[in-house]
Order: structure tokens, then sequence, then C-alpha cells
């Protein structure tokens, strides 16, 4: 019986860490996405236009820009 408690504890413990470790990795794709997108905004010279940059920087992320 007090195995199967600690097998319990073991399986609910794995799975918590599981669930939060997937938004993570995502949020870290996202903001290495990010940043090289607003690296090539950056060499295109949008000088005072930042609203077109920051429009531009989110079409790069979602993927419609090539």
């Amino acid at each position: 019986m007090r195995q199967i408690t600690t097998l319990v504890a073991a399986l609910a413990l794995v799975s918590f860490v599981g669930v939060n470790a997937a938004p993570a990795a995502q949020g870290d794709t996202y903001k290495v996405k990010k940043a090289e997108c607003k690296k090539r905004a950056d060499g295109m010279h949008f000088g005072v236009h930042f609203i077109k940059k920051n429009r531009w920087v989110k079409d790069c992320i979602a993927g419609k820009v090539t």
C-alpha cells in the first residue's frame, strides 16, 4: 500500500512538471522569433516610421513576411 501511494505521488509530480514546462518553451520560441524579426527590421532602415516597423515585426513573427 505504501509503494502505491509513493508511485501515485511521483506520477502526480511528473505530470505537474510536464504541464508547467510546455508554456515556457513556447514563450522562449516566441522571444527568439521576435528578436530575429526585430534584428531584420533594424536592417531595413524604417527610420522614424516605428508604427510601420512594429507592424512589419508582427507580420514577420506570424510568418507573413518572406
